[in-house]
């Protein structure tokens, strides 16, 4: 039940498990108290408060420009804070889609919808994420190619190609675009640093189509149709030969 909640896009699960505890949730009629009761969402009206909630629940995706030094995470028990403390009152119950770290910035989808959020995030579908990267010192050739190639990370990991150019350089080093269609944890941090060039800052423009633009910092604006539609589109073999 709890986890049928969460598919609908209405809240989280263990929002949805608080609920169901204190008997808002009703199926068929019947308050549920049990957060594992399975149900069959097509066959039994569910109801929350009252007002019915199921597959037709609208979904809804934002566009947010994180700022460095905040936690992509809804819940801190640190006390650090989140970018929800930023969103306020969007209206609907979003999760992030992927994760930018701490001392990143830029582009994060949020929504309500897991079908979108697994297909950005399911490697099978290779979508690509396009990041400028300060980093100390300047790259040679054979770093860049490297870079490009696949590099290898501490404890065996090979990443997969990507796309790496130069965008000139500053007093504090050197920045570079780098495209990868993969997303292990602080994987560009950790293939810069493995080519000998530590992570100064690192901002996420472009996730598949869509860019982060002149979107300010701390802010956040909703997806349109045509938006949606183009990330939902974007197939595996696409995201992988770009980036050969």
């Amino acid at each position: 039940m709890a986890r049928a909640l969460s598919k609908f896009g209405v809240c989280s699960r263990a929002e949805a498990e608080r609920w169901i505890a204190d008997g808002r949730v009703e199926v068929d009629g019947e308050v549920v108290r049990w957060p594992a009761r399975r149900i069959e969402p097509r066959r039994q009206r569910v109801t929350v408060d009252g007002r019915r909630v199921g597959d037709d629940t609208e979904r809804v995706a934002l566009a947010f420009h994180k700022p460095a030094g905040y936690i992509t995470t809804r819940a801190e028990p640190g006390g650090r804070p989140t970018v929800y403390d930023l969103l306020g009152d969007v209206g609907r119950w979003v999760f992030p889609v992927g994760r930018l770290d701490r001392d990143s910035s830029g582009l994060l989808i949020l929504t309500n919808d897991h079908r979108l959020g697994q297909r950005l995030t399911d490697p099978g579908h290779a979508v690509p994420k396009t990041y400028h990267v300060l980093v100390e010192g300047v790259p040679s050739a054979a770093a860049l190619s490297v870079l490009r190639e696949g590099v290898s990370l501490p404890g065996g990991t090979l990443t997969r190609p990507a796309r790496v150019r130069s965008l000139g350089r500053g007093r504090e080093g050197a920045w570079l675009e780098i495209v990868i269609a993969e997303g292990k944890n602080r994987q560009v941090r950790r293939m810069c640093a493995a080519v000998g060039h530590e992570v100064q800052a690192l901002v996420r423009v472009r996730i598949g189509a869509l860019e982060l633009g002149d979107l300010a910092p701390g802010r956040w604006r909703r997806l349109d149709a045509g938006e949606l539609a183009r990330l939902q589109t974007r197939t595996a073999s696409r995201g992988e030969r770009s980036m050969r």
